[in-house]
């Protein structure tokens, strides 16, 4: 159904604004930025690796920082074709993490900080461009980022602070009286994120934001080779705002959403036409997603091959 309706949505898309035309747009493009953008992302995913295994360690996992590398990608190549697109990647991300330890719990604690981690940097980074610009008729753009910043923040104020006030302290003490051992592990990987050094916390989100950056300036080369005069400024908070699109699950790997948010959003500038916003995010698609999902079946297949009787 999912996939049902992200197609549903780009036909819809593609009636209104010529396929043909969008083709056209992206034979245009300066194919040495598009390069440019794809090491840039597979540099975005090393820093999200290494953010990632600094929460591992948290738990007593003994992953490297290339391992969790390979995870992440081949994770993005399941995601790619698998039944359920995202949701089963981050199962099956969830089962290689947890690997000989079986600490399915920890795993499952360290994934939830760190998508938490970094959708907070992406929402603060977008309200900060926008802040920056300040562009006119997108009020609801910032609305929409500033929610999912509230929520993030809520979610990671309540589980993982180290000096909550009252309420949440009481909400903790409550939730601790509730018996099962299942939940005692629970609570305890819990507490074992929350109990992460200062400098490791500032590492993590330092991580996060670089990861971020490096987005934004990869996002901006595939603008550029395009010829859309559009501003870093204004790739920054676009970016978070598409992103934030293509995360509501009714579509898979965010088709159709990540293309209408991209012709509702840059349309509204100068000399962006339609065909141009539309082959601006069927552009980022390949780069940020197919790419990286590619570069993952390569992963498995030489995994595979290695573990294959000769």
């Amino acid at each position: 159904m999912r996939a049902a309706i992200g197609v549903t949505i780009l036909a819809v898309l593609f009636l209104k604004v010529p396929i043909a035309d969008v083709g056209r747009s992206i034979a245009t493009a300066y194919w040495p930025y598009v390069l440019a953008a794809a090491g840039l992302t597979l540099l975005m995913q090393a820093a999200t690796a290494d953010r990632l295994r600094r929460l591992c360690d948290a738990h007593g996992h003994a992953w490297s920082t290339p391992e969790i590398f390979k995870i992440n990608l081949a994770t993005r190549f399941y995601g790619l074709f698998l039944p359920g697109g995202n949701f089963t990647g981050i199962a099956i991300r969830f089962y290689k993490l947890s690997g000989d330890h079986k600490n399915y719990l920890g795993t499952a604690v360290a994934l939830f900080y760190d998508r938490i981690a970094a959708t907070v940097t992406l929402c603060a980074l977008g309200v900060v461009f926008w802040l920056i610009e300040r562009p006119g008729g997108s009020s609801q753009t910032l609305a929409a980022i500033l929610a999912a910043l509230l929520v993030m923040v809520t979610a990671l104020y309540i589980l993982f602070s180290q000096s909550p006030g009252p309420f949440v302290s009481r909400l903790r003490g409550f939730v601790g009286k509730l018996g099962g051992i299942k939940l005692n592990t629970l609570r305890q990987a819990v507490r074992e994120a929350r109990n992460l050094p200062a400098r490791q916390t500032v590492l993590i989100y330092s991580l996060s934001a670089l990861a971020h950056l490096m987005g934004v300036v990869g996002w901006y080369l595939l603008s550029c080779s395009l010829g859309l005069e559009l501003s870093f400024v204004t790739i920054g908070w676009v970016r978070s705002a598409m992103i934030l699109a293509t995360m509501i699950p009714v579509s898979v790997a965010g088709l159709g959403l990540r293309e209408g948010a991209a012709l509702l959003l840059l349309t509204a500038y100068p000399g962006v036409q339609e065909q141009d916003a539309l082959a601006f995010s069927i552009l980022v698609f390949a780069v940020t997603t197919l790419m990286v999902g590619l570069a993952g079946g390569l992963v498995e297949a030489k995994r595979l091959f290695a573990h294959s009787p000769h």
